[in-house]
């Protein structure tokens, strides 16, 4: 019907913890477009990601910011990633990372401590937690640096410039 009156219809739906569409795949199929909007819980800022685009590119983003007016796009989205710092503090980083063709600068901020507990304790923010443990993997194997007893915990850093 709405393809017969020319209706752009907008059909909701939700992700699993794996990231896939839940329920059947029916209502991927059926649809010309499907968008994710990602986010962190505690942040403003949203990303929306083209993953199936029957008339275009899929290998876009759009970044977004949560305002009292609706969602705003942000136009620079590695001055919103990047905090304010000084020179080389310790633990921290600028890494240039690819959000489908978009290249996008964002700190990290890394700390590691002996710990105190037989199991040592992982924290992420802002980034998945298996993979703050395959990176800590990789550098234990490839840069020789022992991790097994240290707990520890990674930051991708966020901030709003209007605060």
């Amino acid at each position: 019907m709405c393809k017969d009156k020319n209706v752009t219809t907008i059909i909701i739906g939700h992700v699993t913890k794996d990231g896939n569409i839940a329920g059947p795949r029916v209502l991927e199929h059926m649809v010309d477009v499907v968008l994710y909007l990602e986010g962190e819980r505690y942040f403003a800022y949203r990303i929306l990601r083209g993953v199936k685009n029957r008339f275009g590119s899929t290998n876009e983003i759009g970044m977004f910011e949560m305002q009292g007016e609706g969602m705003q796009e942000i136009m620079n989205p590695s001055d919103i990633l990047i905090s304010e710092k000084s020179e080389n503090p310790a633990g921290s980083v600028i890494v240039a990372t690819m959000e489908g063709t978009r290249p996008l600068l964002v700190e990290l901020q890394a700390l590691t401590t002996q710990t105190v507990f037989g199991f040592p304790r992982r924290t992420a923010n802002g980034i998945d937690y298996n993979r703050l443990n395959i990176l800590m993997a990789v550098i234990e194997k490839r840069a020789g640096i022992p991790l097994s007893n240290q707990d520890a915990y990674l930051n991708v850093v966020r901030r709003n410039k209007n605060k």
